[in-house]
């Protein structure tokens, strides 16, 4: 009779998870065993990098993605790049072996006692199913949760000895069932609350937008900038979005909003009206004082997930379908008269720039580089800001990040990336201190020729760390610098091409090689300036 580990491989080939990102345990043995050959499998040699690889594929092909890590140690290697897939919302479906339930209670080597408890609160769910023959349903039940909106990941723990069971007549129809059935989301907006939006919009002075990444991960990018454009609206992507939500390259973009409550209020002085697209209002870090809005300032937030409208600090929320909600907007509002904002300066193109160079020099650099239709992947501390001020993407999916902050995300994100975007170049832009948190993921990129090219800003120090330390009046704090960091040579003893760019004019040549290049992964170091502590008045 057929076994409930050729059920459950039958049942992810149906769902089209038969990509696997993973570090393998001996208590996965039993899920592994003769593995299919319409299958594949990337290897991460940490749990945290798989993680962070199918969260970056899941978001560039927008499809699940199926993680599989060892027992309670490896999901505790995992829990960081949990956080973030948790916090981006990325549908991804973490399988876990366990101890056979015949020595569990023994408390056996492995054995984990709360295997469901181990990755909340980073999950939407998590199971381990009551007996072996209902782990279909449960795995079923996983796909179609970890893909409901708000979408994000979650957990099945496996006993090994539950994919040897064999599945009886009965046992398999119902499996069948299960497999073929399917859960359809219907989206809409009312078309009241639309006309209610509209209105304040139409009523506005000087609107303005502050787009989130989900607005990407909902399909709605080009209904939010044909209504930005209709309403002549400046556009600001929210503070830590994971994507931009926009195009950076737009004329009506004004960048990356600066996390901190007084921040957020400050670059918005000037607009009566902002209306919040997707994700929170707002994610702050540190603590800046300053009202959460300008005065006389009202917001609208529109979002797709309920517990971000009731815990919102200001704003009237409207929660639905994102693309509703703006194919919604875009019926009911007229063509604005109002001036164009006036757009960003162009970036100029820096030419005989050696390092040590500012970052603003370097990113410049990678700007006026990059190819139009590259995808971003940025994780580099301090330098973020200025990478978006200078680096200016414009295409779909083109500036990934991590929501949650978590660092070990870029490196594997961009790897991930890359597999799901095949035709497209990902370029990962990294700092030298968080490219080392998954430092292993060169490995992956080497050994299944993934062609990511790697850039990394090398200052020798938590720049970003540096920058909060002055924020909050701390002195004396250790451990903020990275000397003896070695990035050239440890990239290519994990068979990566890697270089030292030594001028902006070498970054640009080195970048449009790696990029060009689509057989191999390719890194380039550069020096950077460090982080200036304010000066005293």
């Amino acid at each position: 009779m057929p076994t409930v580990r050729q059920a459950t491989i039958d049942l992810l080939r149906h769902h089209g998870l038969n990509t696997w990102f993973g570090n393998p345990g001996s208590s996965e043995l039993t899920l592994l065993d003769d593995f299919p050959e319409d299958f594949r499998y990337l290897l991460g040699l940490q749990e945290m990098v798989p993680v962070g690889m199918a969260d970056g594929f899941s978001q560039v092909t927008g499809r699940p993605a199926l993680v599989n890590v060892h027992t309670a140690p490896g999901l505790g290697n995992a829990m960081g790049a949990l956080y973030n897939a948790y916090l981006n919302k990325t549908p991804l479906v973490v399988l876990a072996g366990n101890q056979r339930r015949v020595m569990q209670n023994q408390k056996a080597l492995l054995t984990n006692e709360d295997a469901v408890l181990v990755p909340r609160p980073f999950v939407k769910w998590s199971a381990e199913p009551a007996i072996a023959s209902e782990v279909p349903a449960v795995l079923a039940r996983a796909i179609h949760l970890a893909s409901s909106p708000p979408t994000g990941p979650v957990f099945v723990s496996l006993p090994m000895d539950d994919m040897t069971y064999e599945l009886d007549d009965d046992q398999l129809a119902e499996v069948e069932v299960i497999r073929n059935r399917q859960v359809i989301h219907a989206g809409g907006f009312r078309t009241d609350l639309a006309k209610e939006i509209a209105g304040r919009l139409s009523a506005a002075t000087s609107p303005a937008f502050v787009v989130h990444g989900d607005l990407e991960h909902a399909g709605a990018r080009d209904q939010v900038v044909a209504l930005a454009e209709r309403v002549r609206a400046a556009v600001w992507t929210a503070p830590l979005p994971g994507l931009s939500g926009f195009p950076e390259s737009h004329p009506l973009y004004r960048g990356l909003l600066p996390p901190g409550a007084g921040w957020v209020s400050e670059s918005l002085k000037g607009h009566d009206l902002v209306v919040a697209l997707g994700g929170p209002v707002f994610r702050y870090y540190p603590e800046i004082a300053g009202p959460y809005l300008p005065e006389g300032t009202s917001l609208i937030h529109i979002t797709s997930d309920s517990d971000e409208a009731a815990r919102a600090p200001v704003g009237d929320a409207y929660v639905g379908d994102l693309r509703a909600a703006l194919e919604g907007l875009l019926d009911e509002v007229l063509e604005s008269s109002r001036t164009v904002p006036e757009g960003r300066p162009e970036v100029p193109r820096p030419e005989g720039v050696d390092a040590p160079m500012n970052p603003a020099e370097l990113w410049a650099a990678v700007g006026h580089a990059a190819p139009a239709n590259a995808l971003l992947v940025s994780e580099a501390g301090s330098n973020e800001v200025p990478i978006t001020k200078y680096v200016r993407p414009g295409a779909a999916l083109s500036h990934m990040s991590a929501v949650g902050g978590g660092l070990g995300f870029g490196l594997p994100a961009a790897v991930g990336a890359q597999l799901g975007a095949p035709d497209r170049p990902v370029i990962a832009l990294m700092g030298d201190g968080s490219m080392h948190y998954a430092i292993t993921s060169l490995w992956t990129a080497a050994r299944y020729q993934i062609p990511v090219t790697i850039v990394v800003s090398s200052n020798e120090e938590y720049g970003v760390l540096k920058q909060f330390r002055d924020i909050e009046g701390a002195a004396g704090v250790p451990g903020l610098d990275l000397p003896g960091l070695h990035v050239v040579a440890t990239a290519e003893s994990y068979g990566i091409d890697a270089h030292e760019a030594t001028s902006t004019d070498q970054v640009m040549e080195l970048l449009r090689a790696g990029v060009g290049d689509r057989e191999r992964p390719s890194l380039i170091n550069v020096r950077t300036k460090r982080v200036e502590r304010p000066r005293r008045a």
